[in-house]
């Protein structure tokens, strides 16, 4: 078991690789690519490549590296929370709306499609699982996804898509303009409207269900110290990997390729939108952790280069939005809707590189992220130390 504040370089490392797999997905609507008709797509450079691209994200990362995210927060939780040795709930509260104020920040003033505020919300919750054991998180979970998926099955009787699917559709139309040509202030508005829009999708498709589902997955892989490479559970690991990775790829190509015209095509669609991404998210996790534990040159070379970037999360998911206004808006970079699907994924890959050697050179200097400080100060009510010194912290 990890010593009392002892960084685990495995889950850290796993939240590098998943802030690179959102990036993925939210350059796509940082760019306009996400926006614009088909044929507008077809004259862009490299076009050629953006259906099979587009179908293998939608497939292996769209929603699948968000649910790992939300499975490494939940995992986050129960970690420090066993640390805490006063008032762990006070201090989870406290931490919960800090990041909901950062959230709101974030969706107001650099990107609607935040999710740190539904992290924040329904973070909330979790102080109730504080004493909860591993295999009562996880079948808490799993009931979690279970009501999703009735609901969803249900959706035309109980009118999901009629809670704001219309007003949804109108903002998103409404404002997007405004990120293409408009003046930073205009952007400021347009993302206010569109934030509401992206709730209301979000509520309609029941997100907040599906992140609680992960926090507890989350939770209960922390109970087992399973992202510890001295824990046991070698066999556990094993089976997520191959459950999740060959029955979450199953699942989500499924979802990819089949329609809705028969019974059961829908049965296996509605499997694939609520089973695929939990599964594939700790698929991955399990494959990465089980690697990690290795010690070869190459393993530990990639845990290395991946781990600042996860130590320095919240710092670089929100640079990741304020770089993406600067190169792709009209009142900066102007290159909206402007690049391919593939170029895209060019740039994405690029920048994380950038990413990964400005984490580490920022984590030589620094004990903490920028923004992680400024968390950590509202968390405690003290200024903790950010510049590094001689002493090994």
């Amino acid at each position: 078991m990890a010593s009392k504040g002892e960084r685990i370089d495995g889950l850290d490392a796993l939240r590098g690789f998943a802030i690179f797999g959102i990036l993925l997905i939210n350059i796509q609507v940082f760019s306009g690519w996400g926006f614009v008709s088909a044929d507008t797509r077809q004259a862009l450079t490299w076009s050629e490549w953006d259906e099979p691209i587009a179908t293998w994200l939608d497939i292996l990362v769209r929603a699948k590296f968000y649910s790992l995210f939300s499975l490494l927060f939940g995992y986050s939780f129960m970690m420090l929370a066993q640390r805490v040795q006063q008032s762990p709930v006070r201090y989870h509260l406290r931490r919960m709306l800090g990041l909901l104020v950062i959230g709101t920040a974030h969706s107001l003033f650099l990107s609607p499609w935040d999710i740190l505020m539904l992290y924040g919300v329904m973070g909330l919750f979790l102080g109730a699982f504080l004493n909860v054991r591993a295999p009562t998180l996880a079948a808490c979970g799993v009931a979690l996804l279970v009501v999703t998926g009735v609901a969803l099955w249900f959706e035309p009787q109980l009118g999901l898509a009629d809670l704001g699917s219309g007003l949804s559709l109108r903002l998103l139309q409404d404002n997007v303009p405004a990120l293409s040509g408009g003046s930073y202030l205009e952007v400021v508005e347009a993302n206010a409207y569109l934030s509401v829009s992206v709730f209301l999708d979000r509520i309609e498709h029941l997100r907040p269900l599906r992140v609680m589902a992960m926090f507890l997955f989350g939770a209960a892989a922390a109970r087992l110290h399973l992202a510890e490479r001295n824990s046991g559970h070698v066999r556990l690991l094993i089976v997520v990997a191959l459950v999740g990775l060959v029955v979450g790829t199953a699942l989500a190509m499924a979802e990819v390729k089949l329609g809705e015209e028969s019974l059961a095509d829908r049965v296996v669609n509605l499997l694939g939108r609520v089973g695929a991404p939990p599964l594939l998210a700790m698929g991955y996790g399990a494959v990465l952790l089980l690697w990690w534990r290795g010690r070869g040159r190459l393993t530990g070379a990639v845990r290395s280069a991946l781990a600042p970037t996860g130590r320095m999360a919240l710092t670089n998911y929100i640079l990741q939005s304020a770089v993406c206004i600067c190169v792709f808006y009209g009142m900066w970079g102007d290159r909206f809707a402007s690049l391919s699907l593939a170029a895209l994924m060019l740039y994405s890959t690029v920048f994380f590189m950038a990413q990964m050697i400005f984490s580490a050179v920022w984590l030589r200097l620094f004990t903490q992220g920028p923004l992680e400080w400024l968390w950590r100060w509202q968390m405690k009510r003290k200024r903790p130390r950010l510049l590094r010194t001689s002493t090994v912290t």
